[in-house]
């Protein structure tokens, strides 16, 4: 067995092959190890040579090998025949492998490996330098994701570079199923975190007939790439478009990017419910979308941007008919343009909403200059500060049902708002936490669009107080590993906070554009949140409450096991109602294993009055064996003011056949009229290297025309961070949240 130290001098290795050697001076790295059955060492030209059963060992790197060379001036190992190297959890083969212990630079050839699931192999691998960038590439390379000695499909490429954490370069590649080529690309790039290449989406639904919808992804230059849309539907006609991306936001949806698309409408009266609509629109039909951040001066300087937020659409009922799941999210899509500058304390911000699409109302600020300090220490006294300073030209533009219903437009007017709060945060007994706060601010209205109406002030005098403290008990003999408790902490937190305002009552032809909306949940009663400024009224608001965590030991830390939150507003004067009681809430999150979750949020009335109702959301998801998993939400509310009574059950499982074969369902009922309003079944087939699905969806839209759809989906198993460009999952047409 020889050993030998990188970094040492030639002088300090025995030439006794049986003996171990060790470094005896210099400064040391790490030891070589190297054993085999013969070995000698040359230390005139400090090389070292091993045959037969070889095996090197240098820190978190062993190499196995018929033979191997140690060249001590160069740091490199050159190991031959039936070689194996184990390095960072890989298992690499190969006929030669050159390792340099200085630089962990790699060469090999006829390079077999496994990352799995990804099965390769490659003539030659030559691996950038320790501590520089550059790409891995692999020669005559060839890889797949089926592990059997014939795979149903694998790539051949003549020069494969590989960018980790980055994108692939594929020179010359050939997508084979079994042995037949399919597919051939002289050139292919692949980033390892974006859909790119090609992917088509196969179906039918009522509301588009047969539809195809193609996809192909590419790269334009380094920092961007683009996907191209060609899409038929056999009850609207060819549509299509591009979009592209700025790859420097990989990580934000909301930005970097820029969309455009064009649909001939065969049938731009047919909504997708079914429904004739009496509106004319146009059978040319387009959607512009443009999300984008400029930082000032540069990159360098992430705290200076100007943000823009632009959607141009050619009717109101785009996103609806074409675009169904972007439609359930954001049905009307604001404009923007917004120049912000962060700071520790805060941000300033300059912005402008306007108008783009006449069909949608809108709030339009012409522009808004904002100022928000968040809550700030002041000095070393103590106190606190928190504030918020604005101007804005602000406006609301009614869309045109509005207009030809006879509404007259709110009035707009030029609005500055200034308010301003201190806070002194304090412990008393060393339990008691009290944080009493004031504020005080000033609007004032001017320029109303009004003949006759001046100005307008009102002054916001705000104070309050928050008392809460904290108890906890350790119960370390609680153990339960059915239910995934070591050891219990229970804390306990009861607080109360008061609210007290005071302002001017805006009368007469005054409109308010930034009202109140009307919610389920209850208002914030922190003047620095309450963003409502034109519906600020007079309120003594007291919220009581009890919150109570449970917390066990999982995996070296403490964890979240259970969570309960109780609490209600008691109303000694009531800003909307004349009520003295809000409902009773109860907020419980409950995490006990990773199979197993549930959640609930509940609200009742604590009397009877008229403005009373009861609100239930609740959901669980349970996996009680390895090849069945059920969801159940439900959510009900009954006797609302503003919004329609619902008992709505929604019921999601899957259920594992066998190893190759899977079903899943989803229904969604609606107690309330006895509707069962949405209805998804899906058969899964595993293909070795391909999940392959097939569903149908049945909604119910009451009334109107019943929805049908068929889902096919082929879609490539795990493959780490890259993916093969097919994918057929149609998530437009999927079920809804």
């Amino acid at each position: 067995m020889l050993c030998v130290a990188s970094g040492i001098s030639t002088n300090a290795i025995a030439q006794d092959e049986s003996v171990s050697r060790r470094e005896r001076g210099g400064s040391a790295k790490q030891n070589l190890d190297i054993q085999a059955d013969f070995s000698d060492y040359d230390q005139n030209l400090g090389i070292a040579k091993a045959y037969g059963d070889v095996l090197v060992k240098y820190g978190d790197v062993t190499i196995q090998a018929d033979q191997i060379e140690f060249h001590q001036s160069s740091g490199n190992i050159f190991a031959r025949d039936n070689v194996r190297i184990f390095k960072d959890g890989q298992v690499v083969d190969a006929e030669e492998i050159i390792y340099n212990i200085n630089t962990g630079e790699m060469t090999t050839s006829n390079l077999k490996s496994a990352l799995e699931p990804i099965y390769y192999s490659s003539n030659d691998v030559q691996r950038p330098e320790e501590g520089t960038e550059g790409p891995i590439t692999m020669l005559d390379s060839y890889f797949t994701t089926h592990d059997s000695a014939t795979p149903n499909y694998h790539i051949k490429v003549k020069k494969l570079e590989v960018y980790p954490d980055d994108k692939i370069i594929m020179h010359g590649a050939k997508l084979y199923m079994g042995n037949t080529p399919v597919f051939w690309f002289p050139y292919f790039v692949q980033p390892m975190d974006a859909e790119l290449g090609y992917y088509f989406t196969p179906g039918w639904n009522s509301a588009w007939g047969g539809f195809l919808l193609n996809r192909y992804g590419f790269m334009i230059g380094e920092n961007h790439h683009a996907q191209a849309h060609l899409d038929f539907r056999s009850e609207r006609g060819l549509a299509g478009g591009v979009e592209f991306f700025d790859r420097k936001f990989k990580n934000n949806d909301n930005i970097g990017r820029l969309n455009l698309y064009y649909a001939s409408d065969n049938e731009p009266t047919l909504s997708f419910n079914g429904r004739d609509r009496r509106d004319k629109t146009s059978s040319d039909r387009y959607r512009i979308n443009f999300q984008h951040r400029v930082y000032l001066p540069g990159s360098d300087d992430e705290t200076f941007y100007l943000d823009f937020d632009i959607n141009k659409l050619s009717d109101a009922f785009l996103y609806e008919d074409f675009f169904p799941s972007e439609f359930r999210i954001d049905p009307k899509p604001d404009n923007v343009v917004n120049l912000n500058k962060l700071f520790e304390q805060g941000e300033i911000s300059l912005t402008g909403r306007f108008q783009l699409n006449e069909f949608f109302q809108t709030d339009t600020r012409s522009p808004e200059l904002a100022i928000d300090i968040i809550r700030t220490p002041i000095g070393d006294t103590g106190f606190f500060y928190d504030g918020l300073t604005s101007y804005g030209l602000i406006d609301e533009e009614l869309d045109d049902d509005s207009i030809l219903a006879g509404m007259v437009d709110p009035s707009g007017f030029n609005r500055f708002h200034s308010y301003h709060e201190f806070l002194f945060p304090i412990q008393l007994g060393g339990i008691l936490n009290v944080v009493p706060r004031a504020g005080a601010g000033y609007t004032n209205y001017s320029s109303f669009d009004i003949p006759g109406l001046g100005s307008l002030d009102r002054t916001t005098l705000h104070a309050g107080v928050d008392f809460s403290f904290k108890m906890s008990k350790k119960s370390p003999e609680i153990v339960n590993r059915a239910l995934g408790i070591n050891g219990l902490l229970h804390v306990v937190r009861p607080y109360m906070n008061f609210s007290y305002v005071s302002t001017d009552d805006l009368t007469g032809r005054f409109s308010p554009i930034d009202r109140f909306t009307p919610t389920t949940r209850l208002r914030p009663i922190d003047m620095p949140l309450f963003t409502s400024l034109d519906d600020i009224r007079d309120w003594q608001i007291i919220r009581s409450g009890v919150s109570n965590r449970w917390y066990t030991k999982r995996n070296g830390a403490s964890y979240e096991w259970l969570a309960l939150n109780n609490y209600f507003d008691t109303y000694l004067e009531d800003p909307e109602f004349n009520r003295d009681f809000s409902n009773f809430f109860t907020d419980v999150e409950w995490r006990p294993l990773p199979w197993l979750t549930a959640s609930t949020t509940t609200q009742l009335p604590l009397f009877d009055g008229a403005m009373d109702f009861t609100e239930l959301s609740s959901s669980v998801t349970f996996m009680p064996t390895d090849w069945f998993e059920i969801g159940i939400r439900h959510y009900f509310i009954n006797d609302h003011p503003f919004f329609q009574d619902s008992d709505l059950y929604t019921l999601a499982t899957y259920t594992r056949l066998s190893d190759n074969w899977g079903f899943s369902t989803e229904h969604r009922y609606e107690s309330d009229d006895g509707t069962l309003e949405y209805q998804q079944y899906s058969i899964h087939r595993d293909l070795a290297s391909w999940t392959a699905s097939l569903g149908g969806i049945i909604r119910d839209n009451r009334d109107r025309e019943n929805e049908y759809g068929v889902i096919l989906s082929l879609t490539l198993k795990a493959f780490p961070k890259v993916s093969l460009p097919v994918d057929f999952q149609p998530g437009s047409l999927g079920a809804e949240d």
